[in-house]
């Protein structure tokens, strides 16, 4: 059997040897969580369609084409 011998007695601490992928990549709140971001936009743009001034720009917009 063979054996790997590393230095005369050094004791190797806090070392990646190879590829050690147990921690996941850090990223930003919207790159980790996109659902979330989708639905608390929707929710938002929802509610402020719920305003009553929208009805003015649709007649507005229609004029435009009349």
């Amino acid at each position: 059997m063979m054996s790997i011998k590393i230095g005369d007695k050094n004791k190797i601490k806090n070392s990646v040897i190879g590829n050690n992928n147990s921690q996941p990549p850090k990223g930003n709140f919207a790159t980790r969580h996109p659902i979330i971001i989708s639905i608390i936009t929707g929710l938002l743009v929802g509610f402020i369609m719920l305003f009553s001034f929208w009805k003015d720009i649709v007649i507005w917009i229609e004029k435009l084409f009349q």
